[in-house]
């Protein structure tokens, strides 16, 4: 249920037609979760910081995320 809800944007009451439960209860199970996800974040989200794997880095279908990003980095770091 947590993961349709951020992952697929769905909404308490599309959820609860899917799994029979009431708009309550999903809310009740996802604020369960959210607070867990929340105070294990740092053993459950690793940060890579400025590294980019060269599989990535190298496919010309990532292109245009790095030529934004790019611009970014000239405006703001260099301006």
């Amino acid at each position: 249920m947590f993961l349709q809800i951020v992952g697929q944007n769905q909404r308490f009451r599309f959820i609860s037609g899917i799994y029979y439960r009431s708009v309550e209860t999903i809310h009740r199970y996802f604020r369960i979760v959210s607070k867990t996800v929340l105070k294990l974040y740092k053993h459950l989200v690793k940060d890579l910081g400025d590294t980019v794997p060269a599989e990535i880095m190298n496919n010309r279908r990532f292109y245009l995320y790095f030529k934004v990003w790019e611009q970014y980095q000239y405006f703001f770091y260099i301006n």
